[in-house]
Order: C-alpha cells, then sequence, then structure tokens
C-alpha cells in the first residue's frame, strides 16, 4: 500500500502525498515532507496543518512568511473563514496588501450568499414562519464573513 501510494504521490497526487504524511505521522521528517508536497498540489487539509505548524512550529521549521502565504492561498482558492481570521491576527495592521486581498474575497465571492440570503430570512422574519436554526449553511457562512470583513475594516481605519 505504502509503495502505491508513494508511486502516486511522486505522480502528483496530492491526496496521495496526504495520506502519507498521516501514515508517517511519527517520523516528523517523512511527515512533514509528504505533508508539504501534498500542501504543494493544493490538498486543503494538508495546507492548513502545513501552515499551522510552519506558523506555530519549533524554531527549526518556522516560517511565518511561508504559512502567510499558504494562508493567503486558502483564503482565494478555498474562501476559509478559519484561514482569514488567522490572516487577520497575524498581520500587522500596517499590511493593508494582505487585509484588502481578505477584503476582496469577502466582497467578490460571499456579498451574492448574503444578500440573496439575507433578503430571504428578512422575507421569513416578517412573516415568522421559519425558525432561527432553519437558516443555510451558506447565510451563516457569509454571515462570518461579513463579521470578519466589518473587524478588517476597522483596522485599516485605524491607519
Amino acid at each position: 500500500m505504502i509503495e502505491k501510494l508513494t508511486e502516486w504521490a511522486n505522480a502528483g497526487d496530492s491526496n496521495s502525498a496526504y495520506h502519507l504524511a498521516q501514515l508517517f505521522k511519527e517520523i516528523f521528517s517523512e511527515y512533514i515532507k509528504w505533508l508539504e508536497k501534498a500542501a504543494e498540489g493544493k490538498n486543503f487539509q494538508a495546507m492548513k496543518e502545513f501552515a499551522e505548524i510552519l506558523r506555530n512550529g519549533d524554531e527549526k521549521i518556522r516560517n511565518t512568511e511561508k504559512a502567510v502565504q499558504i494562508y493567503k492561498e486558502l483564503v482565494t482558492d478555498f474562501y476559509d473563514v478559519e484561514s482569514m481570521e488567522i490572516l487577520v491576527d497575524m498581520c500587522a495592521p500596517s499590511d493593508t496588501e494582505t487585509l484588502n486581498l481578505i477584503l476582496d474575497t469577502i466582497d467578490k465571492r460571499y456579498n451574492e450568499i448574503y444578500l440573496r440570503d439575507y433578503q430571504i430570512l428578512g422575507r421569513v422574519l416578517e412573516i415568522g414562519t421559519r425558525r432561527h436554526n432553519e437558516c443555510t449553511i451558506q447565510t451563516l457562512q457569509a454571515i462570518e464573513r461579513r463579521r470578519i470583513s466589518s473587524s478588517i475594516r476597522k483596522l485599516l481605519a485605524g491607519n
């Protein structure tokens, strides 16, 4: 099994590389090698794990710049809320480029979802026929992104 996974991972299959990383979790150097390969192949879980290690790992592996780059990719490619929040925390208020990247991503991708679902929710609240826990997951995600957007705008206004 490991031979096949290695063959596929070396051929560029990021899922196989991620599975190898998980198999070698006890051997840190192998774990990092396969995790990085999977992250380079845009495997979502690998990117999150690798960025976290680069951000919080020991001094030998810590690389904040590379972690920021991976988190930026997670934001732009996967619209990941957790990565947005981590980037806001990692970036100084003076890093307007990164903060604006997050704002642009939120504005481009989620405004229409938020507005569409907010209108539906508004009508439902008017009529009073739908419970709060029946909101769509997209609505809740859009609201969360709007919260992040608001905190970024406050940071940028402080500059």
